[in-house]
């Protein structure tokens, strides 16, 4: 699995990110709703530590892919996959999204409310 290398690795502190009833242990690499583990792989987790780290920025795909992905070959959409298993690890709505925010036509930020 060598594939697997990721190229975000390093999270500065704080080592545990907590707002509403999530906490993200970017040390411990596991993302939990209400108290629940919420399984990502290792790609989904390199994104949600990416966003999250910086809110309030907005990444385009290809500054995403560039991060995680290194300069692999990555098909087609994947970015939108994994922001969508996202959305749904957070709980978070689509349609009115309190944490992955689509910025049309640039990208994605992520918003993380005080608390």
């Amino acid at each position: 699995m060598g594939d697997l290398t990721l190229r975000t690795m390093t999270c500065p502190d704080p080592p545990l990110l907590v707002f509403d009833d999530i906490a993200i242990d970017l040390n411990g690499r596991r993302l939990l709703r209400a108290g629940e583990e919420q399984p990502l792989d290792p790609r989904a987790f390199a994104v949600l530590c990416l966003l999250a780290r910086s809110p309030g920025q907005v990444f385009s795909p290809e500054e995403i892919l560039d991060e995680v992905w290194g300069h692999r070959r990555v098909p087609p959409g994947a970015v939108g996959q994994i922001v969508g298993v996202l959305r749904a690890a957070l709980g978070d709505d689509v349609h009115q999204p309190r944490y992955l925010h689509a910025v049309r036509g640039y990208g994605y930020r992520f918003d993380r409310p005080d608390g």
